[in-house]
């Protein structure tokens, strides 16, 4: 009983600090400084206190293989992952969308296995996965038609987003390091605040964060929540409950940052984007019961 209490509030935690990373990405875009900038310093801070807790608290020898690995890791499921919501989010895809979009990941890793790696996926699964796709245009219909801010070709920012974290998910599955959290976390941050660096450079220069308050709550959400919180969560639960476990409470993700959403930032919510979220979710328990009397599937992690 202890060991499914525990569990159960590794995933509570899991989910919830993994929504706030879509409500700190609409805070960066209201935020004085450039969001690129803001989530360069997010990172630069988070890789320092991560690098300062490993140093602290382990002395094991660290392979350079294992580093690069990890920083290849970082790269995806944190730089080009998140840069995507980011700048998704900055065109007007609204939080509780570009969840619901992200949060397919399982179901691409599934069709990866599938296509790629040969593994089975029985036909009910594939029902599951057109219901769940079905339900996502749903929400971007309902998005477009309730906000009208964002181009169509935004909807593909998250969809890139998918590819890169799942990229990096199965990279982390297939070859795992070996290294403990603290030094995963600082190779893979450090490697997202290259990104986001070399993005912020790219458009001009990285601008110091200043003095302005929603800068640094901001910078505070992200690097405390989103970050350590987040991937945080993500790893531990990784390692302890397996990539299955962690890929299914990610479709708890979307419905939290609706309502996260509504409370904060007083986002409206479409009748489509409603039935398009339960479509979705419809789907993905289809998809999900069916791998899983089939046999789970290596492989499928965020």
């Amino acid at each position: 009983m202890r060991e499914l209490s525990l569990n159960v509030m590794l995933m509570t935690g899991f989910v919830i600090c993994w929504s706030s990373g879509f409500i700190g990405s609409e805070l960066a875009s209201r935020a004085p400084l450039n969001a690129l900038d803001l989530f360069a310093w997010r990172f630069v801070i988070a890789a320092v206190l991560a690098a300062l807790w490993w140093r602290l608290h382990d002395r094991r020898p660290l392979a350079l293989s294992g580093w690069l690995r990890e920083m290849a890791v970082g790269a995806l499921t944190m730089g080009g992952y998140l840069l995507c919501v980011m700048l998704a989010i900055g065109e007007g895809v609204s939080a509780s969308v570009t969840a619901l979009i992200t949060a397919q990941q399982p179901l691409l890793a599934a069709a990866i296995a599938t296509l790629w790696l040969r593994e089975q996926l029985p036909a009910v699964a594939w029902l599951g996965l057109g219901l769940a796709g079905s339900g996502v245009v749903l929400c971007i219909a309902g998005d477009w038609q309730g906000a009208g801010s964002a181009g169509g070709w935004a909807y593909a920012l998250p969809i890139l987003a998918v590819i890169s974290v799942t990229a990096g998910s199965l990279l982390a599955a297939r070859r795992p390091s070996g290294l403990g959290l603290a030094a995963s976390l600082t190779a893979q941050l450090s490697a997202a605040a290259l990104i986001f660096g070399l993005a912020a450079a790219s458009t001009g220069g990285l601008a110091l964060p200043g003095n302005a308050l929603l800068t640094w709550q901001t910078l505070g959400w992200l690097v405390l929540l989103s970050s350590f919180g987040g991937y945080g969560f993500f790893t531990v639960c990784l390692r302890r409950l397996g990539v299955n476990a962690v890929s299914s409470a990610i479709y708890l993700t979307p419905p939290v940052t609706l309502a996260w959403s509504a409370g904060m930032f007083g986002e409206r919510v479409e009748t489509l984007q409603l039935g398009g979220m339960a479509l979705a979710l419809l789907g993905v328990a289809v998809a999900l019961i069916a791998q899983h009397r089939l046999r789970p599937l290596d492989g499928c992690t965020h």
